[in-house]
């Protein structure tokens, strides 16, 4: 009998040491996927084919590229429609895009690596690390680029910059004085953060500008080039190839053509993610914008997010950090739906209230809880903890076709 319970004792430690293993998920994609294992219909994969080969065929997009994964499983990795449609050149699963702000999430984890190693708190302010940092607020003329201001009631913290609730804008566009082409990541952040703040620091929601502040500080804190670091941290280490600011000319071919829609058409457009990616001036990398790279590069650093922080056998942030980035930072800002909430650098999707499947505006499929964000040009993706799944979809054309939200649906649709 004591024998017996030791056996038992051994299964159940045995056990539960695989399930702690598998907790960190797969640490490579599976493209042979077992569709019994992981409870999903095969036969219904077909009304996402249907679905982004309609939209092709019809001209309202020029391509579409996939990739999802469920346990670690690609269950649909396919491709659509053109690279280049006046060539007739097929869209490849290898092909750049231009990521836009996808560039955000993967500076907010590199800077949070930092964050890991005792550099800085969240909630020290920023101008601890750049004096440049305004502490006014604009009370009137907030388009004149000669406002009236007041003292700020709190600093900005970086935590405010990485959930883009910090109020920094910079100086308002004057079409009369052409934007300043600065040489260094460093020479625009402070220049933008001297510029008075929209509203009081973590009152309201403004998207974009403080991206680039927390690029600057990734290279404040390393020591090293945004472009550099982004490679010896993230991308090297998660076997990502491809994804960069700037590229030799040999890569030109394996760009997709950017389009835009015409009254009703699409038509090419020469619209970059940051700068021309073949220039010779290579010194500039944003942390807002400026990003190119393949669907797959991405779908690793997304399958690291949905493993707690660690991917390809290597990790690239702890689980306690990754879990305080999935957590709101908005205190219903005045400027922002109440059911739109922002971790650090991941839209919270769609919210947390008890009733987010029955929100306007979002596809009612997704997990309450699931990350997401996307690029200008609807590259979009969603990071599924619930469903253990990651969902992309690429396409390079502007604006907005709402195809994503539709395709949210076909996905979901699959699942047992």
């Amino acid at each position: 009998m004591r024998n017996i319970c030791l056996l038992c004792l051994a299964f159940i430690f045995i056990t539960s040491c695989k399930c702690n293993d598998s907790s960190q998920g797969m640490q490579s994609f599976a493209y042979q996927p077992d569709f019994e294992a992981i409870k999903v219909d095969k036969s219904r994969l077909v009304y996402i084919d249907n679905l982004l080969q309609d939209y092709v065929d019809k001209g309202i997009i020029p391509h579409a590229l996939t990739f999802v994964a469920k346990d670690g499983q690609v269950i649909h990795h396919k491709a659509f429609g053109w690279r280049d449609v006046e060539k007739q050149i097929p869209l490849e699963k290898d092909d750049i895009f231009r990521m836009y702000s996808q560039t955000k999430a993967i500076a907010t984890v590199a800077l949070m690596t930092l964050f890991e190693q005792g550099k800085f708190q969240l909630d020290d302010p920023v101008s601890k690390y750049i004096p440049e940092m305004t502490n006014q607020v604009i009370t009137a003329g907030k388009d004149t680029g000669n406002p009236v201001t007041r003292e700020a009631v709190s600093p900005v913290l970086i935590r405010h910059l990485l959930s883009h609730s910090s109020g920094i804008t910079g100086r308002p566009y004057n079409p009369d004085v052409p934007r300043a082409e600065h040489e260094t990541l460093g020479d625009y952040v402070k220049e933008l953060v001297a510029y008075p703040l929209s509203f009081d620091p973590g009152t309201g929601w403004n998207y974009h500008p403080a991206s680039d502040v927390c690029g600057y500080l990734v290279e404040y804190f390393s020591g090293k080039p945004l472009q550099e670091y982004l490679k010896e941290v993230i991308f090297d280490p998660l076997g990502i190839e491809d994804m960069a600011y700037y590229y030799d000319e040999s890569y030109k071919d394996r760009f997709v053509t950017i389009y835009k829609d015409n009254e009703g058409k699409i038509e090419p457009t020469e619209i970059w993610s940051g700068r021309y990616p073949f220039g010779e001036d290579r010194r500039y990398a944003a942390a807002g914008t400026g990003l190119n790279g393949t669907i797959e590069g991405y779908a690793r650093f997304c399958q690291m997010t949905l493993n707690y922080g660690k991917f390809n056998n290597k990790r690239i942030l702890g689980r306690r950090t990754i879990e305080i980035m999935g957590k709101n930072q908005l205190i219903h800002p005045s400027n922002a739906d109440d059911n739109f909430n922002f971790g650090i650098g991941f839209q919270i999707y769609p919210g947390e209230k008890a009733d987010w499947d029955i929100l306007p505006g979002a596809s009612p499929m997704v997990s309450s809880g699931s990350l997401s964000w996307g690029g200008m040009a609807n590259t979009d993706y969603i990071i599924d903890r619930r469903e253990n799944m990651i969902i992309l979809l690429y396409t390079n054309r502007i604006p907005d076709t709402f195809v994503w939200e539709k395709f949210l649906n076909t996905v979901y649709q699959v699942l047992e």
